[in-house]
Protein backbone atom coordinates (compact mmCIF):
# COMPACT_ATOMS: atom_id res chain seq x y z
CA UNK A 1 0.00 0.00 0.00
CA UNK A 2 2.63 2.63 0.81
CA UNK A 3 4.16 1.57 -2.53
CA UNK A 4 1.03 3.10 -4.35
CA UNK A 5 0.97 6.22 -2.36
CA UNK A 6 4.49 6.72 -3.14
CA UNK A 7 3.37 6.33 -6.86
CA UNK A 8 0.48 8.25 -6.46
CA UNK A 9 2.51 11.73 -5.28
CA UNK A 10 5.04 11.26 -7.84
CA UNK A 11 2.62 11.27 -10.65
CA UNK A 12 0.47 14.03 -8.82
CA UNK A 13 4.09 15.72 -8.84
CA UNK A 14 5.08 15.56 -11.99
CA UNK A 15 1.83 16.63 -13.37
CA UNK A 16 1.62 19.93 -11.27
CA UNK A 17 5.31 20.69 -12.51
CA UNK A 18 5.17 20.37 -16.06
CA UNK A 19 2.94 22.79 -17.28
CA UNK A 20 4.69 25.46 -14.88
CA UNK A 21 8.29 24.89 -16.99
CA UNK A 22 6.15 24.59 -20.09
CA UNK A 23 4.88 28.28 -19.96
CA UNK A 24 8.34 29.63 -17.94
CA UNK A 25 10.02 28.51 -21.86
CA UNK A 26 7.25 30.43 -24.23
CA UNK A 27 7.54 33.19 -21.26
CA UNK A 28 11.48 33.23 -21.85
CA UNK A 29 10.99 33.05 -25.94
CA UNK A 30 9.27 36.62 -26.02
CA UNK A 31 12.03 38.51 -24.29
CA UNK A 32 14.46 40.32 -26.55
CA UNK A 33 17.74 41.51 -25.39
CA UNK A 34 19.08 44.37 -26.20
CA UNK A 35 21.88 45.23 -28.37
CA UNK A 36 23.72 48.08 -27.13
CA UNK A 37 26.43 47.49 -29.59
CA UNK A 38 24.10 48.56 -32.71
CA UNK A 39 25.16 52.20 -34.10
CA UNK A 40 23.06 55.22 -33.46
CA UNK A 41 21.13 56.41 -36.55
CA UNK A 42 22.76 58.90 -38.29
CA UNK A 43 19.30 61.13 -39.23
CA UNK A 44 19.07 61.50 -35.09
CA UNK A 45 22.24 62.02 -33.34
CA UNK A 46 23.72 64.51 -35.74
CA UNK A 47 23.54 67.87 -34.43
CA UNK A 48 23.21 70.91 -37.26
CA UNK A 49 26.79 72.03 -36.26
CA UNK A 50 27.69 68.27 -37.05
CA UNK A 51 26.42 68.76 -40.94
CA UNK A 52 28.82 71.29 -43.25
CA UNK A 53 28.04 73.34 -46.03
CA UNK A 54 30.11 71.53 -49.14
CA UNK A 55 32.25 74.58 -50.15
CA UNK A 56 30.90 76.52 -52.96
CA UNK A 57 31.45 75.43 -56.79
CA UNK A 58 33.13 77.34 -59.14
CA UNK A 59 30.55 78.09 -62.16
CA UNK A 60 30.20 74.94 -64.36
CA UNK A 61 32.05 76.81 -67.71
CA UNK A 62 35.67 76.29 -67.80
CA UNK A 63 38.07 78.33 -65.83
CA UNK A 64 39.20 81.31 -67.54
CA UNK A 65 42.53 81.67 -66.99
CA UNK A 66 45.12 81.17 -64.13
CA UNK A 67 44.43 81.60 -60.27
CA UNK A 68 46.44 84.03 -58.63
CA UNK A 69 46.37 85.55 -54.69
CA UNK A 70 45.71 89.24 -54.86
CA UNK A 71 48.57 91.06 -52.98
CA UNK A 72 47.98 94.37 -53.16
CA UNK A 73 45.90 96.96 -55.34
CA UNK A 74 48.35 99.63 -56.90
CA UNK A 75 45.31 101.93 -58.74
CA UNK A 76 42.51 101.32 -60.71
CA UNK A 77 43.86 99.33 -63.42
CA UNK A 78 46.97 97.41 -61.63
CA UNK A 79 46.91 95.06 -58.67
CA UNK A 80 49.97 92.62 -57.59
CA UNK A 81 49.29 89.29 -57.38
CA UNK A 82 50.99 85.92 -56.40
CA UNK A 83 50.82 83.05 -58.48
CA UNK A 84 52.94 79.72 -58.55
CA UNK A 85 55.26 81.08 -60.42
CA UNK A 86 56.07 84.10 -57.96
CA UNK A 87 54.99 87.60 -57.34
CA UNK A 88 54.00 89.87 -60.28
CA UNK A 89 51.86 93.28 -61.46
CA UNK A 90 49.23 92.88 -63.81
CA UNK A 91 47.60 95.64 -65.79
CA UNK A 92 44.04 95.10 -67.01
CA UNK A 93 44.05 94.74 -70.37
CA UNK A 94 41.77 97.21 -72.06
CA UNK A 95 40.71 100.01 -69.69
CA UNK A 96 42.54 103.05 -68.34
CA UNK A 97 41.81 104.62 -65.44
CA UNK A 98 42.50 107.49 -63.43
CA UNK A 99 46.41 108.07 -63.32
CA UNK A 100 48.25 108.79 -59.33
CA UNK A 101 49.82 111.53 -60.25
CA UNK A 102 53.48 113.12 -58.99
CA UNK A 103 55.25 116.21 -57.47
CA UNK A 104 54.81 118.02 -60.76
CA UNK A 105 51.29 116.97 -61.62
CA UNK A 106 47.83 116.18 -59.18
CA UNK A 107 46.03 112.94 -59.35
CA UNK A 108 43.72 112.95 -61.71
CA UNK A 109 39.69 113.42 -61.20
CA UNK A 110 38.18 109.96 -59.40
CA UNK A 111 41.72 108.69 -59.40
CA UNK A 112 40.75 107.47 -55.08
CA UNK A 113 37.19 106.11 -55.94
CA UNK A 114 38.67 104.09 -59.29
CA UNK A 115 41.26 102.36 -56.99
CA UNK A 116 38.75 102.07 -54.28
CA UNK A 117 36.82 100.16 -57.17
CA UNK A 118 39.20 97.63 -58.00
CA UNK A 119 40.08 96.98 -54.53
CA UNK A 120 36.29 96.19 -53.64
CA UNK A 121 36.02 93.80 -56.67
CA UNK A 122 39.57 91.80 -56.17
CA UNK A 123 40.60 92.69 -52.18
CA UNK A 124 44.02 91.49 -51.06
CA UNK A 125 43.83 87.65 -50.15
CA UNK A 126 40.83 87.26 -52.55
CA UNK A 127 41.53 84.79 -55.50
CA UNK A 128 41.27 86.37 -59.21
CA UNK A 129 41.34 84.15 -62.43
CA UNK A 130 44.42 85.95 -65.34
CA UNK A 131 42.99 85.36 -68.94
CA UNK A 132 46.14 86.23 -71.68
CA UNK A 133 45.50 88.13 -75.13
CA UNK A 134 48.28 88.01 -77.09
CA UNK A 135 50.60 90.17 -75.28
CA UNK A 136 52.42 88.65 -72.30
CA UNK A 137 53.70 91.62 -70.85
CA UNK A 138 53.55 95.30 -71.68
CA UNK A 139 56.75 97.34 -71.81
CA UNK A 140 57.58 98.17 -68.56
CA UNK A 141 57.31 93.98 -67.76
CA UNK A 142 53.68 94.04 -66.30
CA UNK A 143 51.94 90.84 -67.06
CA UNK A 144 48.52 92.31 -69.60
CA UNK A 145 45.69 89.99 -68.52
CA UNK A 146 41.84 89.80 -68.11
CA UNK A 147 40.69 89.37 -64.71
CA UNK A 148 37.66 87.46 -63.29
CA UNK A 149 36.08 86.67 -60.30
CA UNK A 150 33.50 84.49 -58.89
CA UNK A 151 30.10 86.54 -58.03
CA UNK A 152 27.02 84.74 -57.85
CA UNK A 153 28.44 81.34 -58.80
CA UNK A 154 28.62 82.89 -62.52
CA UNK A 155 31.89 84.44 -64.06
CA UNK A 156 32.31 88.32 -63.60
CA UNK A 157 35.01 90.10 -65.67
CA UNK A 158 36.56 92.78 -63.89
CA UNK A 159 37.69 95.14 -66.48
CA UNK A 160 34.07 95.27 -67.68
CA UNK A 161 32.60 95.62 -64.84
CA UNK A 162 35.07 98.41 -63.90
CA UNK A 163 33.59 100.39 -67.17
CA UNK A 164 30.10 99.42 -66.25
CA UNK A 165 30.60 101.58 -62.78
CA UNK A 166 32.58 104.14 -64.64
CA UNK A 167 35.38 103.60 -62.40
CA UNK A 168 37.37 103.27 -65.44
CA UNK A 169 37.47 103.96 -69.92
CA UNK A 170 37.70 101.41 -72.36
CA UNK A 171 40.71 102.07 -74.30
CA UNK A 172 42.02 99.68 -77.08
CA UNK A 173 45.54 98.14 -76.85
CA UNK A 174 46.20 96.41 -80.18
CA UNK A 175 47.03 93.39 -80.51
CA UNK A 176 45.07 92.79 -77.35
CA UNK A 177 41.19 93.70 -78.00
CA UNK A 178 39.61 89.98 -77.43
CA UNK A 179 36.66 91.84 -75.30
CA UNK A 180 36.96 95.34 -77.20
CA UNK A 181 33.03 94.91 -78.18
CA UNK A 182 31.91 94.25 -74.59
CA UNK A 183 34.09 97.11 -72.87
CA UNK A 184 33.04 99.52 -75.34
CA UNK A 185 29.24 98.77 -74.35
CA UNK A 186 29.61 99.25 -71.08
CA UNK A 187 31.34 102.48 -71.55
CA UNK A 188 28.24 103.57 -73.71
CA UNK A 189 26.34 102.43 -70.75
CA UNK A 190 28.11 104.56 -68.28
CA UNK A 191 28.12 107.35 -70.46
CA UNK A 192 24.10 107.09 -70.48
CA UNK A 193 24.02 106.86 -66.97
CA UNK A 194 26.67 109.18 -66.19
CA UNK A 195 28.05 106.42 -63.93
CA UNK A 196 31.63 107.42 -61.80
CA UNK A 197 33.94 109.75 -63.53
CA UNK A 198 31.41 110.58 -66.04
CA UNK A 199 29.49 112.09 -63.64
CA UNK A 200 31.74 113.12 -61.20
CA UNK A 201 34.33 115.14 -63.72
CA UNK A 202 33.66 118.07 -65.39
CA UNK A 203 35.12 116.40 -68.24
CA UNK A 204 36.49 113.17 -69.87
CA UNK A 205 39.39 111.92 -67.65
CA UNK A 206 42.64 112.55 -69.82
CA UNK A 207 46.44 112.77 -70.02
CA UNK A 208 46.67 115.12 -72.48
CA UNK A 209 48.17 118.41 -72.18
CA UNK A 210 45.93 121.72 -70.75
CA UNK A 211 43.11 122.64 -73.38
CA UNK A 212 44.42 126.27 -75.23
CA UNK A 213 41.93 128.61 -73.81
CA UNK A 214 38.87 129.21 -76.74
CA UNK A 215 39.76 130.76 -79.92
CA UNK A 216 38.28 131.78 -82.93
CA UNK A 217 38.46 129.05 -85.93
CA UNK A 218 38.20 126.07 -83.62
CA UNK A 219 36.25 123.05 -84.79
CA UNK A 220 33.21 122.28 -82.43
CA UNK A 221 33.48 118.28 -82.80
CA UNK A 222 36.29 118.88 -80.21
CA UNK A 223 34.74 121.33 -77.30
CA UNK A 224 37.56 120.72 -74.95
CA UNK A 225 40.25 121.34 -77.39
CA UNK A 226 40.99 123.58 -80.06
CA UNK A 227 41.44 122.29 -83.29
CA UNK A 228 41.42 123.84 -86.77
CA UNK A 229 38.74 122.54 -89.32
CA UNK A 230 40.02 120.51 -92.33
CA UNK A 231 41.78 120.86 -94.43
CA UNK A 232 44.25 120.01 -93.85
CA UNK A 233 42.68 116.14 -92.60
CA UNK A 234 44.44 115.84 -88.87
CA UNK A 235 45.34 112.64 -87.77
CA UNK A 236 46.06 111.59 -83.80
CA UNK A 237 49.86 111.73 -84.14
CA UNK A 238 49.62 115.06 -85.97
CA UNK A 239 48.13 116.45 -82.80
CA UNK A 240 49.42 116.99 -78.84
CA UNK A 241 45.80 116.22 -77.37
CA UNK A 242 45.12 112.47 -76.14
CA UNK A 243 41.46 111.01 -74.65
CA UNK A 244 39.50 114.26 -75.63
CA UNK A 245 35.71 114.84 -76.19
CA UNK A 246 34.32 114.42 -79.34
CA UNK A 247 31.08 115.26 -81.37
CA UNK A 248 29.47 114.97 -84.03
CA UNK A 249 30.32 114.85 -87.17
CA UNK A 250 34.02 114.21 -86.22
CA UNK A 251 35.40 116.64 -88.52
CA UNK A 252 38.89 114.98 -88.72
CA UNK A 253 37.74 111.08 -87.97
CA UNK A 254 39.58 111.07 -84.75
CA UNK A 255 37.30 108.71 -82.73
CA UNK A 256 38.12 105.56 -84.56
CA UNK A 257 35.77 103.24 -82.37
CA UNK A 258 32.79 106.04 -81.91
CA UNK A 259 32.81 106.11 -77.87
CA UNK A 260 33.08 109.43 -77.78
CA UNK A 261 36.43 109.68 -77.26
CA UNK A 262 39.18 110.69 -79.64
CA UNK A 263 42.89 109.19 -79.99
CA UNK A 264 42.49 107.23 -76.96
CA UNK A 265 45.57 104.56 -78.63
CA UNK A 266 47.74 107.03 -79.56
Amino acid sequence: MARWLLLLVVLLTVGCVAPTSSGGNRSSATVQPTDTSAPPNPSVSASPQARRPSPTALPEIPVPGEPALVVNVIDGDTLTVRTEHGEAIVRLIGIDAPERGDQDRPAECFFEASTAALAQLTPPGSTVYLERDVSETDRYGRLLRYVWIVRARSWLLVNEELVRQGAAIARQYPPDVRYSDRLAAAQRDAQRTRAGLWGACTSSPTSSPPAPPPQAGCDPSYPDICLPPPPPDLDCRDIPYRRFRVLPPDSHRLDSDRDGIGCEAG
